[in-house]
C-alpha cells in the first residue's frame, strides 16, 4: 500500500476527535470540513501542502513498517503529539494546519446557535 491523502486527513481527525473531551460533531465531520478546507485553497498551496502530508502519512513506515493511516489509534496519537513537539517547524505547522482546521470541523460554529 502507498501513503493516501485522504486516508491520512482522516486518521488526523480521528486522532483530534479521540483527544477532544465530547466534541459536538464527529470525527468524520471533521475530516470533511478538513478535506473542503483543502480544495478551497489556492492552487499553489495543495501540491506542497500534500506532498508534506503524504511524508507524514508514510513517516512510521522507517520505524514501525506501516503507514500513519494504518497506526493503531494510540500509536497516531504519538505521532501526532511528536509532529507537534517537532524541532522542525514544518512539522510543527503542518500539525498546526491539520489539528486546527479539525477541531473547527469537531466544534462548528452553528452547534452554539442551534
Amino acid at each position: 500500500m502507498l501513503p493516501d491523502f485522504d486516508a491520512t486527513v482522516r486518521a488526523i481527525a480521528d486522532t483530534v476527535a479521540l483527544r477532544e473531551q465530547r466534541p459536538v460533531g464527529t470525527a468524520g465531520q471533521a475530516s470533511a470540513f478538513v478535506l473542503a478546507s483543502f480544495a478551497g485553497l489556492p492552487g499553489y498551496l495543495r501540491p506542497p501542502l500534500r506532498a508534506a502530508t503524504l511524508i507524514f502519512d508514510a513517516w512510521p513506515v522507517i520505524g514501525q513498517r506501516t503507514y500513519f493511516h494504518d497506526l493503531p489509534p494510540e500509536e497516531r496519537r504519538r505521532t501526532v503529539e511528536a509532529w507537534e513537539r517537532s524541532f522542525l517547524g514544518p512539522a510543527r505547522m503542518l500539525m498546526t494546519f491539520y489539528v486546527s482546521l479539525s477541531l473547527f470541523g469537531l466544534w462548528p460554529d452553528d452547534a452554539r446557535h442551534g
